[in-house]
């Protein structure tokens, strides 16, 4: 439980921190900058706020890069929008992981990109037994399961394509699932893309 509620804690940190920088790209006034972040799963806010040295003075920083963050948020939450995804309401979380092209992925085999999620698990990963888990593992918010898909990946998975995946992760091997996992991935493929070709 202590693990889950560090878990959990990472990924509000990381995603207050993505809201403060994207809050910063919008607007920025000299002297005294604010930056509000609801934190997922919670009623307790968390404000930043920057001050400068010189009042009279813009900060200075890459608006490029925070602007392709800014893009590929709306993009991502634009397209699992299109498709009445649950998951949507995650994106910055999602975006946070190394790997959220396959954590999205596999969600579409798995869960019908979040709309059909049992015990806040949309990937369908079992619990090891002995480990207190029988069967379907349980998690107590659908940012635990982002953070813990993104562990097994790290742990298992790393650098493995959908198709090597495809009959370790589910078993057997399933064309089904890696036709519906394939297309969305290669879907996000082309949102990163054409992120960076804006940006270019």
């Amino acid at each position: 439980m202590n693990a889950s509620l560090k878990a959990l804690q990472s990924a509000k940190n990381k995603f207050a921190v993505l809201i403060a920088l994207v809050s910063l790209v919008t607007g920025i006034h000299p002297g005294s900058l604010v930056a509000h972040a609801q934190t997922v799963g919670s009623d307790k806010s968390i404000v930043f706020e920057i001050k400068t040295q010189n009042p009279g003075s813009l900060i200075t920083m890459d608006h490029a890069k925070y602007a392709k963050i800014d893009k590929k948020v709306t993009l991502v939450r634009q397209y699992l929008e299109s498709k009445d995804a649950p998951l949507a309401d995650y994106t910055e979380i999602l975006l946070a992981q190394d790997d959220w092209k396959t954590i999205i992925a596999i969600s579409n085999a798995e869960s019908s990109l979040g709309k059909r999620c049992y015990y806040n698990n949309c990937s369908g990963i079992y619990g090891e037994f002995g480990k207190g888990y029988a069967g379907l593992k349980r998690y107590d918010s659908t940012a635990d399961w982002i953070i813990d898909l993104q562990k097994l990946i790290d742990r298992r998975y790393k650098g493995w394509t959908l198709k090597q995946m495809n009959g370790i992760y589910v078993y057997p091997r399933s064309s089904n699932w890696y036709a519906a996992t394939t297309q969305v991935y290669n879907d996000l493929v082309e949102i990163e893309q054409q992120v960076e070709t804006e940006s270019a």
